[in-house]
Order: C-alpha cells, then structure tokens, then sequence
C-alpha cells in the first residue's frame, strides 16, 4: 500500500512540475506573436493560439489544477506518514512549493517550449469550450477584486532577451540579422562600463595649451585621424579644456591652443555605464568625456562614438573624423610612438 501511496506521489509531483513549465510555455508568447506565426503557417502555434486566446481563464483553470495537485501531495503525505504526517508535509512541501510556483517559473532553464503548450492544448481547448460558461462568470467575479494583468508579463531584461534570442529564426523575414542584434545590444547596453569602452590615458592624443597652432601642428592634428582632442595644462593630469580640429584648421595666423580651445571639460567616472555617459552626453552637448577613476586621475578619453558603437555593433565616424575606428587608430599611433622612443635609446 505504501508503495502505490509512493509511487502515486512521484506522479503527482511531476504532473506539478510539468503543469508549472506549461504555464511557462503558454505565457512565453503573446496572442498576436501567436496569431501571426499561425498565419505564416507553424503548426504549433495553429494549437496553441486558440487556447492563449482564453487569456485569464485559462490562466485561471491552470492554476486550479496545481492548486489541486499541490494539495493532493499534501494529503498524501499526511496519509502515509500518519500522525507525523502533517510535520513532514510541512518540511516537504514549503521547499516544493518555492521551487515549483516561485523559482522555476523565472528561472533561465529549462526554456519554455511552445511544442510542449501544442501537444495539450486540442484537450485544453475541448475543456474551456465546455467549462466557458462557468470560467466567464468566475473572470467577471475574480474581477472585481483583482484587476486582470497581461498574460504574458515580462519580468525582467533578460526573459527579453530570451525571447529575442529563442523566436530569431521566426523574425528573419520581417526582422534583419543585423536589427536583432542591435536591439540585443541595447538591452545589455547599460551593464556596459565606461572602463572597457575608453580610450586609455597611453594611446590618448593630447595637446599643450601652451603649444602654438602652426601649419605643422594643424596638419599633425589633422593626420591623427581625431576631430577632438584633450587639452592639458603642465601635466596631462591637469585637463583645461577641450580643442576641436574644425576650430584649429579657422586658425589663420599662429595661435596659442589656450585662445581657440573650449574650456567646458566635462569628467565621468570609469565606473559609470555606458547607458550614464550617452544621457550625459545628450543632456551636456558635448561629445567628449574625460574619464577619471575613484582617485579623480585622468585614466582616460570616451567619445560619443565610442558609445554609440556598442550599439550598432560596428564603429561610426564625426565628420570631422578620418578614420572609422579612432580607438584602433590611438592604439597604433601609440604603439608607433613607443617604438620610435625605444629606437632613439639604442
């Protein structure tokens, strides 16, 4: 008798699961993302759709029938442990139920399955069609009370992004390859830091305030590749403003970078994100930031393009920039440099 009571509980506890990733599966898409699939011809989404479209009664029925098998273990329990039987349902139970009705259903695995809401859903469909009298007044009721929320809800940035990820074979005729990745980028944008997006403080071209704006100096700028360019005072810890490679090429006559510069030095921290600095940057106007860490030290530069490319995907070029990857084109003029002070110490 035991055994059967035992084996009775096995069964019950993994209809539980089961009907928890069923409702997992039903609420991964919406009503017309179904609706649309059906049209565009997946079979799946054929089944599933009419019964989605119950919306709050089906929601309703589900959770009725885990109400009852999740009691049905409780009584079980109880009946096969006897007298100690309410204690150990107690122990099991709690554990089980945080697992099954709060955990599991927002976990990343396993993935909802829209094959798995397909093979239930004719029977599911014959039930509510039969039981729609009665599951419409118990919505109209339930309403009253609680105000009906969405059925599909998304709870978070990353079940987003499960979705983007789990329906891209389904978007690729309305949906370029390319679209689906920038809004992926968009997404985990602001988890991006400023620290890994800079130009770091080695490969930054800076210029003296003191320094003259000759023809030379006019063209070296100009070969960097740069449109905009730090400008330090002593040291290049000491950062006074900021010299725009158009403002430089008006220069007519020789002048110090201190009279042609642009004084308005905005500074972020390194730690910031990424989704901080592009606010900052349409709230100030300006498209240059220098970066400093927790100690106020210049550690580096970002540019707006430099944001902006995390989310295309790809780097994106000032007019006043000649080349496109200008973070690419710092690092080598960097290194350059660096070897040609090595050569003169040989």
């Amino acid at each position: 008798m035991i055994t059967i009571e035992i084996i009775l509980f096995i069964i019950l506890v993994c209809l539980t699961v089961y009907g928890i990733l069923l409702i997992r599966s039903f609420e991964f898409m919406s009503v017309p993302e179904l609706k649309r699939q059906a049209r565009k011809g997946n079979e799946d989404a054929k089944k599933v759709y009419p019964v989605r479209s119950y919306g709050m009664q089906l929601w309703m029925f589900l959770w009725f029938i885990l109400g009852f098998l999740t009691t049905s273990i409780i009584l079980l329990i109880k009946d096969i442990f006897g007298e100690w039987g309410a204690w150990v349902a107690l122990l099991i139970n709690v554990p089980l139920i945080v697992v099954l009705h709060a955990i599991l259903p927002w976990s990343k695995r396993p993935k909802p399955s829209l094959h798995m809401a397909a093979i239930v859903s004719p029977y599911l469909e014959i039930i509510l069609r039969k039981s729609f009298p009665i599951l419409r007044r118990l919505e109209k009721w339930v309403g009253r009370w609680i105000q009906p929320e969405p059925f599909m809800l998304i709870q978070s940035k990353d079940e987003l992004l499960e979705i983007l990820r789990h329906n891209a074979d389904e978007f690729k005729d309305e949906v370029t390859k390319h679209e689906l990745k920038i809004a992926e980028r968009a997404l985990l944008f602001g988890e991006e830091l400023v620290t890994d997006h800079m130009t770091p403080l080695n490969t930054v071209k800076f210029v003296d305030s003191e320094e003259l704006l000759t023809p030379v100096v006019i063209g070296e700028l100009h070969d960097s590749g740069h449109s905009r360019f730090p400008v330090f005072e002593g040291s290049d810890q000491n950062i006074v403003g900021t010299l725009y490679l158009r403002d430089a090429v008006r220069v007519k006559k020789p002048k110090p970078v201190a009279r042609v510069m642009r004084d308005d030095v905005k500074f972020i921290n390194e730690q910031q994100t990424l989704d901080y600095a592009l606010n900052g940057f349409i709230r100030t106007k300006h498209h240059l930031f220098v970066v400093v860490n927790e100690f106020e030290d210049v550690v580096g530069v970002l540019s707006i393009e430099d944001v902006i490319k995390q989310i295309i995907g790809h780097p994106i070029r000032d007019e006043d920039d000649h080349y496109d990857d200008l973070r690419a084109v710092a690092k080598k003029n960097a290194l350059q440099k660096h070897k040609s002070h090595s050569g003169s110490h040989v």
